[in-house]
């Protein structure tokens, strides 16, 4: 049955790619027989029809978490494949069922109090009003070209490689367990739709490409470090969880389900895993424009996938509301419109609501409240060493205990 689950992942990463030439297959470290390349391909009445009875199939796993987990992948895999063949055209329905999530926009109050909240971040920042200070403090430090790259080969691959020997320092001796970590390496890409993307390629190893389409700032790169870093080492732990306890399910790693939720949300919070206290002002400022331009995101998407607001409308909105310039306000849209530059469907669409809401709804909070019980042992062994703990669907069950 876990081994069906497997081949339907490939299937339907097969089928997503024919649709929208990217596969939710975002992983894959399984047995050969299994693999996504070799999967058939199938329509979508077949894939819907298969889906059904394997979730069928879940009800003689005893382990409750387990269980649960798989049967949400599965609901989340089904509303993929009835959204791609136009049987499913609610974007609101397509990001309950898939991530587990109400897709709500902040409202203006909220907004304006975060705007405050940059406004109070940059007062000692040069410029003449506030969207000047954010225009100057986003571009200060941005680097192109070959600068660009030289700077992701040279200082990013290092930043990540102490970033690493943080983990083992201050989670895994807490865990009272080790994984393999055979590193991650640094790649330049263009033409992507995301400004950083970390791929697991199994044998406990990462690529992180960045792309260097656009100027980077070095300083808000440099914190993406801890976010690109913390999904290699789930994935690392989950590789453990296949190879030494045999959960062939856990080789395979499916995008657009609730897994993505909790690892966007605990990727945000590595810096507070970690313990980095660096509280200075351009640290302060960077987390204020971070948190304004994650909400403005949300708000966006809706606009432009459920309200049918026009891009020219969501540009404005985000560079009013969201202190970005248009090039960037333009560009950024590219990652939650509803089609892409080539008329697809933008399998990303739905995505954006995984990263702020995994953090603030789902990751902190139980963080948090490990920390104040002293419980932090507890809360690295349960999200680590028990990856059915890792979705919107199971999460809280997961830490009952708490």
């Amino acid at each position: 049955m876990t081994e069906d689950f497997v081949r339907l992942c490939g299937e339907v990463g097969n089928y997503s790619e024919k649709i929208t030439g990217i596969s939710i297959v975002d992983a894959y470290f399984g047995p050969d027989e299994l693999d996504p390349s070799r999967q058939e391909n199938k329509d979508a009445d077949v894939l819907l029809h298969d889906l059904d009875g394997v979730m069928d199939s879940l009800e003689i796993i005893e382990d409750e978490i387990r269980r649960e987990y798989l049967l949400a992948e599965l609901k989340s895999m089904k509303m993929t494949v009835k959204w791609l063949a136009g049987i499913e055209q609610s974007y609101s329905t397509i990001v309950q069922t898939m991530f587990n999530i109400e897709p709500k926009k902040f409202s203006e109050s909220i907004i304006e109090k975060q705007i405050e909240a940059v406004d109070e971040s940059l007062r000692e920042f040069p410029g003449e009003d506030l969207a000047e200070k954010a225009s100057l403090f986003t571009k200060e430090g941005q680097v192109r070209g070959k600068a660009l790259r030289d700077f992701i080969d040279g200082e990013l691959q290092s930043k990540s490689a102490d970033v690493g020997q943080l983990f083992r320092d201050r989670i895994y001796t807490m865990i009272g367990q080790d994984v393999t970590d055979n590193g991650v390496k640094y790649n330049c890409v263009t033409d992507k739709p995301w400004s950083g993307y970390n791929y697991f390629k199994g044998n406990y190893t990462s690529v992180n490409e960045f792309n260097v389409d656009r100027p980077m700032n070095i300083d808000s790169a440099l914190a993406v470090v801890y976010h690109e870093y913390e999904h290699h080492v789930s994935n690392l732990w989950r590789e453990r969880a296949y190879r030494e306890d045999g959960f062939v399910e856990l080789s395979i790693v499916p995008l657009h389900t609730g897994r993505c939720v909790i690892s966007e949300g605990t990727a945000d919070t590595a810096r507070d895993f970690l313990g980095v206290k660096d509280g200075g002002p351009k640290v302060k400022a960077f987390d204020a424009l971070y948190k304004l331009r994650r909400m403005i995101a949300i708000n966006s998407a809706i606009m432009l996938n459920l309200e049918k607001k026009s891009v020219e409308e969501t540009v404005q909105y985000n560079v009013e509301r969201g202190l970005r310039d248009e090039d960037a306000s333009r560009s950024g849209l590219g990652f939650i419109s509803p089609r892409t530059r080539d008329g697809r469907v933008n399998i990303w669409s739905p995505y954006v609501f995984t990263y702020y809401i995994g953090r603030t709804q789902f990751v902190y909070p139980m963080f948090a409240k490990a920390r104040e019980q002293n419980e932090l042992t507890r809360f690295y062994q349960t999200l680590y060493l028990n990856p059915f703990s890792g979705s919107s669907a199971t999460w809280e069950k997961a830490f009952a205990w708490l």
